[in-house]
């Protein structure tokens, strides 16, 4: 039986950065942008569905917090978030050995 394609997930993305704290939206997409050098960027249209998605899973929580007279959600992992990431790095890296396998055997002239 095949496996799902799981090497790239942008949950994983933004599961890594809530990692490191607590953030809005766009910190999220610009802090993505910024540590792949502008090469993934996350546009709204993919992050909230996500971000949605994740909280009725229940890997993050949501905060929302007035800050100049707007309200600004701030986006938190949960300890079944830390456990789904741990789990979802594990498959990518076992998906990057596996495809590393096949190109190995690349020869080009």
């Amino acid at each position: 039986m095949a496996k799902k394609n799981i090497y790239f997930k942008y949950e994983m993305l933004i599961l890594t950065i809530l990692s490191q704290g607590d953030y809005y939206g766009y910190e999220i997409t610009s802090k993505i942008k910024k540590l792949t050098d502008n090469f993934i960027d996350v546009k709204a249209g993919i992050l909230y569905p996500s971000l949605y998605k994740m909280l009725d899973k229940g890997y993050i929580t949501s905060e929302d917090v007035l800050i100049n007279r707007k309200i600004r959600v701030y986006y938190h992992l949960t300890d079944t978030g830390k456990d789904y990431l741990e789990k979802t790095i594990s498959e990518y890296y076992e998906w990057e050995r596996k495809i590393n396998n096949v190109l190995d055997t690349i020869q080009l002239k």
